[in-house]
């Protein structure tokens, strides 16, 4: 991954990389220092990447590499007050977003239930998921809004608090809160529109906020899997 950077340059051996914050990491990949390179996609790579893996499941991986070069090329825009994930998803969220109007949000809608089609790509995430909780959840997610399915994943899988969602969609707070509540509202009538009633959705209903927490963790594992 990004082989393009050479060299191992001085951060490294007088700063050591586990002490380093993002933002030196990051200039320090700017100034060719390899081995930062490294280090700041090893913390970062399996979260950028599955931002992309349910919306853009085929370019999930180009996608993932796009932004990381967009952010080294871009480090003079970084705002600290922001934060480093604010910067990195906010350059994601615009890759996605040129994506998606280039190709039509539909077609990958289509790619997703299309799964079981040959040569269609399946989500890591969705191959990842063994409970029936899980795969109605993230059928569920697919078919929200955009900036809807961006919050709740920034919200539910990266404990992301609304200040930092909002510096990565460019908006107040209070309107990340209220479209939360919105992904919310139509998350669980997707939920009891694609279950019958029964243990499935009862189990859905009694801890819809905890069943979404719990894909945290089950679609990290999936995308790291993918550098290895």
């Amino acid at each position: 991954m990004f082989t393009h950077v050479c060299g191992h340059g001085s951060f490294a051996v007088v700063n050591g990389l586990g002490a380093a914050s993002d933002i030196e990491l990051l200039r320090a990949w700017r100034a060719g220092d390899a081995a930062a390179a490294n280090a700041l996609t090893q913390r970062h790579y399996t979260s950028v990447r599955r931002f992309f893996d349910l919306k853009v499941t085929h370019l999930a991986e180009d996608l993932t590499q796009q932004t990381f070069l967009a952010a080294v090329e871009g480090v003079e825009r970084y705002r600290a007050e922001a934060g480093f994930r604010a910067y990195l998803f906010g350059i994601a969220r615009l890759q996605l977003l040129r994506v998606l109007r280039k190709q039509g949000r539909h077609e990958h809608a289509m790619r997703f239930a299309g799964a079981e089609t040959p040569g269609v790509a399946t989500s890591l995430s969705v191959v990842a998921a063994r409970r029936e909780e899980h795969k109605v959840l993230l059928m569920a997610l697919t078919q929200l809004p955009t900036d809807l399915q961006i919050v709740v994943e920034l919200f539910y899988w990266e404990g992301m608090p609304t200040a930092e969602i909002g510096a990565v969609l460019e908006t107040n707070p209070s309107t990340i809160t209220s479209r939360l509540a919105r992904a919310r509202e139509q998350v669980h009538q997707l939920v009891l529109e694609m279950t019958r009633p029964g243990r499935l959705r009862e189990s859905l209903m009694a801890d819809l906020d905890g069943w979404q927490r719990s894909l945290g963790p089950l679609t990290a594992n999936a995308n790291a899997n993918a550098r290895r």
